[in-house]
C-alpha cells in the first residue's frame, strides 16, 4: 500500500478525493487530510506519507510554499498539485521545487487516480534503483571487508614490507599515511552468550560504522569474533591524543546503556611498521576485559599503573593463592582468544611478588592448579580424558624443568593456547551444524534479493561477525561468494533448460535489475547470459 495524504481547503472538493476513488482496491491508503499547510506540514513529517495531493492555493500556507519545506526534509516525496491557475509562473516555481504532477482543475477522479499511480510507479523504480544499489554495496562492502580484515592481521603482525603496505592501501582504497599512529581495539558486548545474534549489536556496529565514516583518519577494521580495531593517524601525539579521546565519546554515546563494551588503547608509534608495538600494547588492555568491570576503554599505561599496584599492595608473606582467581581463569578458558593469552597471564600472576615465584613448590602449585582447571573444563566440553593427556601431559611431564619464574609464565601461556586450540575445534565442531541449518537457509531462500548475512546470522542464533569467521572457515568462501554461487548455477539451469528471458531468470535468482545480473554473471561465468544460452544451443 502506498501511503497517501491530503491537503484541499475546500471541504467539499476533499471529501470528493477521498469518498470518489476506491483508494485501496487500486493499493493505496489515505493517512491524513488537513485544510491548510501549515496545520498539515507536522502531520505530513509525523505521518511519511509516499504520495502527497495539494491545493496550490490555501490560506495560512499555499502548496508551494507547503512542497518546498517538505522537499527539504523529505525529498523522496511525490507531490501532486492540483491548481486553478494556468499562470506559467506557478507551472514554473512547481518544477523548480520538484513536484511530480503539475493538474488543473476541474478534474476528474480518473485523472488525479492515474497521476497518482504514475507516482507509484516512480517510486516503485526508485525503490528498486535503491535495492539494487544496497545489494551492490553489500557485495562491495563484504568483499572489502574481508579484505582489509586479512590485511589488517599481516599489518599488525608485522608481516608487510612498507612497499607492500602501499600496494595493498591502493588496492584497498585507503590510505594510512601519517606521523604518529596508534591502534584501538573495542568489542560491543551484551549479557546473553557472546557468539548469539543481538540486534542491539548489530545496530549499536551499523550506527559506529556510519558515525565514523565521517573520519578519515580513523580507519575501521573489522576482526570477526574479536570485535573491532581502529588505526589513528595524526601529525603528533597530541593529536593522536585529541583523537582517542574523541574515538572514545563516540564509541560510549553510541552504546549509551543500550549494549555493554570494552576497549583497549595502545601506545603512539612514528612508523607504521611498528603499529605491532601499539597492537600488543592495546591487546594487554583489552584482555583486561576479564579481569575488569564491564564498559571501559583502558589504555596501554592503565594496565601499567594496575600492575603496579597490585605490587605494591600485596607481600609474598601475605600472599593469599585465592589471588590467582579460579573463576577468572575458567571464565577465560570459556571465552578467550589465543591473541588474549600472553595479556590474560600476565595479569593473572600480576597479583605475585616476582620473588614468590622463585619457590619451586609454589610454582608446581600453579602448574596442577591449571592442569587441573583445564582438565575440568575439557572434559566438560566431552574431551576424553586419553585426548586431554595425548594433548597436555607431554607439557606437564617436564614442568619440574622450569627453573624460574619467567619460564613459569611462558610455560603456563603454551598450555593456555593448547587447551584453547582444543576448545575451538570443539566448537567448531558444535556449531558445523548451524552452518549446515544456515546454508539449507540460503538455498531455499536465494531468491530474496534482500538475502543478507546479517539476515541468515540471525535465523541460527549466531552474531554477524562469529557467522562470518565460522562460515568461513566451514565452506573455504565468504558469505556472499557463496550465495553467488549458488544463484549462478540456478540461472544457468534457467538459461539452459527453459526459454525465460534473462530479465526474468535474474529476478528468480535474486537480482532486482537485470543489468546488474548480467554484470554478476559475466564477471563469474566468463561470458554474458546470451552467450551461455547460445553456447548449449550449439552443443546441442
Amino acid at each position: 500500500m502506498y501511503r497517501v495524504f491530503l491537503v484541499e481547503d475546500e471541504i467539499v472538493v476533499r471529501d470528493g478525493i477521498k469518498n470518489n476513488i476506491q483508494w485501496e482496491e487500486e493499493g493505496f491508503v489515505i493517512v491524513g487530510d488537513e485544510s491548510d499547510g501549515e496545520l498539515a506540514y507536522p502531520m505530513i513529517i509525523r505521518e511519511q506519507p509516499d504520495i502527497l495531493i495539494t491545493d496550490i492555493r490555501m490560506p495560512f500556507m499555499d502548496g508551494l510554499e507547503l512542497s518546498k519545506l517538505l522537499k527539504k526534509e523529505m525529498p523522496q516525496l511525490k507531490i501532486i498539485i492540483i491548481s486553478g491557475y494556468s499562470d506559467f509562473g506557478y507551472a514554473q516555481q512547481a518544477i523548480d521545487i520538484g513536484i511530480t504532477e503539475y493538474l488543473l482543475k476541474p478534474i476528474t477522479s480518473s485523472k488525479l487516480l492515474a497521476a497518482v499511480k504514475n507516482a507509484a510507479r516512480v517510486i516503485e523504480k526508485e525503490r528498486k534503483e535503491k535495492d539494487i544499489f544496497e545489494q551492490y554495496q553489500r557485495l562491495v562492502y563484504q568483499k572489502q571487508m574481508e579484505k582489509r580484515r586479512n590485511f589488517f592481521d599481516a599489518l599488525v603482525g608485522g608481516k608487510l614490507s612498507l612497499t607492500e603496505i602501499v600496494e595493498q592501501e591502493e588496492e584497498l582504497g585507503i590510505s594510512i599515511v601519517a606521523s604518529v599512529f596508534c591502534l584501538v581495539l573495542f568489542q560491543f558486548k551484551v549479557q546473553e552468550e557472546l557468539y548469539e545474534y543481538s540486534n542491539k549489536i548489530v545496530l549499536c556496529e551499523a550506527e559506529m560504522v556510519e558515525v565514523l565514516g565521517r573520519y578519515p583518519q580513523i580507519k575501521v577494521f573489522e576482526r570477526g569474533m574479536d570485535g573491532w580495531a581502529f588505526i589513528l593517524l595524526g601529525d603528533t601525539e597530541e593529536e593522536i591524543d585529541e583523537l582517542t579521546m574523541r574515538l572514545c565519546n563516540i564509541l560510549i554515546e553510541i552504546c549509551d546503556g543500550k549494549v555493554h563494551y570494552f576497549g583497549g588503547i595502545g601506545r603512539s608509534v612514528r612508523r607504521i611498521r611498528n603499529l605491532h608495538q601499539s597492537y600488543l600494547d592495546a591487546n594487554r588492555a583489552f584482555a583486561m576485559r576479564y579481569f575488569e568491570h564491564e564498559d571501559q576503554i583502558l589504555s596501554y599505561r592503565d594496565v601499567r599503573n594496575i600492575r603496579n599496584q597490585l605490587g605494591k599492595q600485596i607481600k609474598v608473606s601475605e600472599l593469599s593463592l585465592e589471588k590467582l582467581d579460579r573463576i577468572r581463569l575458567e571464565e577465560f578458558l570459556r571465552r578467550g582468544t589465543i591473541q588474549d593469552v600472553d595479556g590474560f597471564v600476565d595479569r593473572y600472576f600480576s597479583g605475585l611478588d616476582t620473588s614468590a615465584l622463585d619457590s619451586v613448590l609454589l610454582r608446581q602449585y600453579i602448574m596442577m592448579d591449571g592442569y587441573s582447571a583445564i582438565m575440568k573444563f575439557l572434559t566438560d566440553l566431552n574431551f576424553t580424558k586419553d585426548k586431554i593427556n595425548s594433548s597436555l601431559k607431554k607439557m606437564f611431564d617436564s614442568f619440574e624443568l622450569l627453573t624460574s619464574p619467567e619460564d613459569c609464565c611462558k610455560f603456563y601461556k603454551s598450555i593456555l593456547k593448547e587447551a584453547i586450540e582444543l576448545r575451538n575445534k570443539s566448537i567448531q565442531k558444535k556449531y558445523s551444524k548451524l552452518i549446515e541449518k544456515a546454508k539449507e537457509y540460503i538455498h531455499r531462500n536465494f531468491s530474496m534479493s534482500d538475502l543478507t548475512l546479517d539476515k541468515v546470522a540471525s535465523k541460527v542464533n549466531l552474531s554477524p561477525n562469529y557467522f562470518s569467521s565460522l562460515f568461513n572457515q566451514e565452506t573455504g568462501m565468504t558469505f556472499i561468494e557463496y550465495l553467488t554461487n549458488i544463484r549462478m548455477d540456478k540461472a544457468k539451469e534457467y538459461l539452459r533448460c527453459t526459454g525465460m528471458k534473462i530479465t526474468e531468470i535474474g529476478f528468480l535468482v535474486g537480482y532486482l535489475d537485470s543489468h546488474y545480473f548480467s554484470y554478476i554473471f559475466k564477471k563469474t561465468q566468463n561470458c554474458t547470459p546470451s552467450e551461455y544460452r547460445m553456447q548449449g544451443m550449439c552443443e546441442k
